[in-house]
């Protein structure tokens, strides 16, 4: 039986995710750079068996041992990626046989663990009706391709709001289990790998101290990315005393996605606070999407409104200098085995957020004090 929950787009999706599901998946850079979430934060003894440390030798060569430590840092997190992976889906597996017991008890229908009743049966898709599903279809109009009709989606927006809910549900059965006495996990996560992420010649705000510094990595297009920025923004004002840095990796380098960040290099130009400005700016809505072709008319916009001074911004646009950014920029995220995004960095150890609102914890817990 395939779990119930193995992602953070199934846990309180957002309108505009839902809308990229209906209309044909999310795309590049949907969910790529999240780990899958298990929602196991919190209450958990013991470690993990099949998480490789530092020390981990995996070979040798010629008379040379090749130990984690010793492998380039995309071979590093290719090795992570894949551990988490493993890991991710046996929770998962654990996670719904824990709710199923949990639900069969409440329910009264527990016999024996051998024989619990199937997820589907505790857990009844919720029958969603015409008018919220109408509801929903008018209020995302915007985010829907033209000439689509309600009666097109109506099918997949019921089901995707009846599973939502469904998935709600299970996530709050999980949590009252995790936080109370009853259930405590004995495996870890494994442990990411820590690698020299470059942040020399990217902007950043905040400490001038590389005490502590968060790194960010997105895509002004990428969905979750925009979900997750009132947290960032949140952790930022909070935390005056830690460095921020932003690497702004193109997904698409050659559609609007590239325009857009070759955009906010231009505005860096004009110093820290333009970038910045046109960094909220440009997260600040939607703008476009993957699919969108290179238009640097599309990213004027975001400049005027960022206030930008635009004569500067478009003679920076005509040179090749924001495009060898990006490339660069590409290289170096690359390097470090990264194909997704949002993708966050504390103190160069790859952090595993399983959804925007945990940002604030995991960073917290990882700092220097």
């Amino acid at each position: 039986m395939a779990p119930l929950v193995l992602s953070m787009e199934s846990k309180g999706m957002s309108s505009g995710l839902l809308i990229s599901v209906l209309v044909g998946g999310l795309g590049v850079g949907g969910a790529v750079g999240y780990v899958a979430g298990t929602g196991t934060a919190g209450k958990s003894a013991g470690s993990s068996a099949a998480s490789s440390g530092p020390d981990t030798a995996w070979f040798t060569y010629d008379g040379k041992t090749y130990t984690t430590s010793s492998l380039p840092p995309q071979v590093q997190t290719n090795l992570y990626q894949a551990e988490m992976e493993t890991y991710n889906q046996k929770i998962a597996v654990v996670r719904e046989f824990a709710v199923r017991l949990a639900l069969a008890q409440e329910q009264k229908k527990f016999t024996s663990v051998d024989k619990l009743p199937a997820i589907e049966e505790l857990l009844p898709a919720t029958q969603v009706p015409d008018d919220a599903a109408k509801a929903f279809f008018e209020a995302n109009k915007d985010k829907i391709p033209p000439g689509t009709t309600y009666e097109q989606l109506a099918p997949r927006i019921k089901e995707l709001l009846g599973n939502e809910t469904r998935a709600k549900t299970f996530e709050e059965t999980w949590q009252k289990l995790t936080t109370g006495n009853k259930l405590t996990l004995l495996v870890k996560e494994p442990a990411a790998p820590v690698v020299n992420v470059p942040i020399a010649g990217f902007p950043s705000k905040g400490s001038k101290s590389d005490k502590n510094v968060v790194v960010e990595i997105s895509d002004y297009l990428c969905p979750h990315c925009q979900e997750v920025q009132p947290d960032m923004k949140k952790l930022m004002d909070a935390n005056k005393d830690v460095k921020f840095v932003q690497i702004n990796f193109a997904l698409r380098p050659d559609k609007l996605s590239g325009a857009i960040i070759e955009g906010a290099f231009c505005a860096g130009k004009q110093g820290d606070e333009s970038f910045w400005k046109f960094h909220d700016t440009a997260f600040s809505k939607s703008w476009g999407s993957f699919a969108d072709e290179y238009d640097i008319a599309k990213v004027k916009p975001i400049a005027e409104a960022a206030g930008i001074k635009i004569p500067d911004w478009e003679a920076c646009m005509k040179t090749e200098e924001p495009k060898q950014f990006v490339n660069k920029t590409k290289d170096v995220v690359n390097a470090l085995g990264v194909t997704g995004t949002p993708t966050f960095y504390l103190n160069n150890k790859r952090l595993n957020i399983h959804r925007p609102d945990e940002l604030a914890a995991v960073v917290q817990a990882g700092l220097v004090k």
